[in-house]
């Protein structure tokens, strides 16, 4: 079990467009300039989190998983092997690093995590697509009963690999 955790996370979007037209007599340029990042720290209030989950899924193609991020069956593990029970989580990363399958990410049932506003609706991540999602409050979101993370992989050849990070708090 981690007796210390600290870390950032971060989104750096740079992102330049130029209008080149050789009547103008200056480029137009167009910028987009965001840099937001939350700086994590060892503990329950904001901007802390005390237990770290990643692991990288295989899943076959037309088949599923669902992590039960609340006392599951089998248990998730953190790095050191110890069981994970995550009262809250605060920072979600999933990565489908398949090159030719897509991954649906929630839309498993009523005990979906709530980080999609309540809906039971799948999210689809195309093959090398990912999805960021952050909540530093100190409460973070609660997985005491939404507790269910489901990975639907679609039908095709092969398998998905699906990388999967939470940050959060444990009971």
């Amino acid at each position: 079990m981690s007796t210390g955790l600290t870390g950032n996370t971060k989104v750096v979007i740079d992102l330049k467009n130029v209008n080149d037209l050789a009547t103008k007599l200056s480029d137009a340029i167009d910028e987009l300039g965001i840099d937001t990042g939350i700086k994590w720290t060892f503990g329950e209030l904001a901007q802390q989190v005390d237990v770290l989950y990643h692991e990288k899924h295989t899943i076959d193609q037309a088949a599923s998983k669902t992590l039960d991020i609340n006392a599951g069956t089998p248990s998730l593990k953190d790095a050191f092997g110890v069981a994970l029970t995550l009262k809250a989580i605060k920072f979600l990363y999933i990565k489908n690093r398949s090159g030719d399958l897509i991954v649906s990410v929630f839309g498993g049932a009523d005990n979906d995590l709530l980080i999609m506003g309540g809906t039971t609706d799948a999210e689809q991540l195309p093959p090398g697509s990912f999805l960021v999602w952050a909540c530093p409050t100190a409460a973070g979101i609660v997985t005491t009963v939404n507790k269910n993370l489901k990975l639907a992989v679609s039908a095709g050849s092969g398998s998905a690999i699906i990388d999967v990070a939470i940050l959060g708090l444990k009971v």
